[in-house]
C-alpha cells in the first residue's frame, strides 16, 4: 500500500508544446459533493512570443505496467469553459469571454478523474496538445 501511495506522488510530464509549458503539477485524492476524486493542478507559461487563445492538455492517468487506463482534457484557468460538454465552444470564444493568455504569462490549469469512473491506477502524467494562436 504504502508502495502504491509513493507511486501516485510519482507524476510523470510529457514535453512541453512548442508555444507553452508545463512549470509544475502534482494530484492528489479529494473528497466533495458526495464524490471521490483524483485531482491535478498545476502551473503552464506561454513561451511563444504571442498571445495564445487557450492551452488545451491532457492528463493521463497509468496502470502498474504503464498502459494508459483513463485520460482527460481541460484548459488553461480562463478557458476552463471550453471543456464543459454542453458549451458551444465557437460561440463562447466569439463573445469575447475567453481572456487570451499573454505572451510569457502564466495561469493555472487543473482536471480530475472521479473514482467510480477511473479504473485503479499508480501514476499520472500531463501534456499539452494544443495552443492556438489569440486572434
Amino acid at each position: 500500500m504504502r508502495r502504491a501511495i509513493l507511486a501516485l506522488l510519482v507524476a510523470t510530464a510529457w514535453a512541453a508544446g512548442p508555444d507553452a509549458e508545463v512549470l509544475e503539477h502534482h494530484g492528489r485524492w479529494e473528497s466533495g459533493y458526495g464524490a471521490q476524486f483524483y485531482n491535478v493542478v498545476g502551473r503552464l507559461r506561454n513561451t511563444s512570443g504571442h498571445a495564445l487563445r487557450d492551452v488545451k492538455l491532457r492528463s493521463e492517468v497509468l496502470d502498474e505496467h504503464g498502459k494508459v487506463v483513463a485520460s482527460t482534457e481541460t484548459y488553461n484557468e480562463n478557458a476552463e469553459a471550453l471543456g464543459v460538454p454542453d458549451v458551444d465552444a465557437k460561440a463562447l470564444l466569439a463573445s469575447g469571454k475567453v481572456k487570451p493568455l499573454a505572451a510569457g504569462a502564466e495561469e493555472r490549469f487543473r482536471g480530475s478523474f472521479l473514482k467510480e469512473e477511473t479504473p485503479a491506477f499508480t501514476e499520472y502524467r500531463v501534456r499539452i496538445v494544443e495552443t492556438p494562436a489569440a486572434k
